[in-house]
């Protein structure tokens, strides 16, 4: 039986799901019985971005020529330094709204690019 990839968990809070381009975050808080809900949308190549660096950059850089070619150069889009290093920035921009860290997604001088010693669990269906 073949399983598709829904999305990921990272940590223990926050679910991304590919199909709907979404992370969510729920959190509790101290002995209230607070709950914390926070949901993004990303783009699509973002998301692409995304779930790419997460299947194949934990804790192991991967280089900016594999990532252009893989996000955008296959998907008939144009692809630049320039465009990897924005798209980086806006989505580690996005990413903290939600309250994942800045130093997230690394960028490894002279490599490319890394998700930097968080837990990352493939979500499946």
């Amino acid at each position: 039986m073949e399983r598709d990839l829904f999305g990921f968990l990272i940590n223990s809070d926050i679910q991304v799901d590919i199909d709907n381009r979404r992370l969510t975050k729920v959190s509790s808080e101290g002995t209230d019985n607070v709950i914390n809900f926070g949901a993004i949308t990303l783009k699509e190549t973002m998301m692409r971005l995304l779930v790419y660096l997460l299947t194949h950059a934990n804790d192991v850089a991967i280089s900016k020529d594999e990532i252009l070619v893989k996000v955008w150069d296959e998907n008939n889009l144009t692809s630049s330094n320039q465009r990897l290093s924005q798209m980086i920035g806006e989505l580690q921009s996005k990413l903290s709204i939600i309250g994942v860290p800045t130093d997230f997604i690394i960028n490894v001088r002279g490599v490319g690019y890394k998700v930097n010693g968080y837990c990352i669990r493939p979500l499946y269906y």
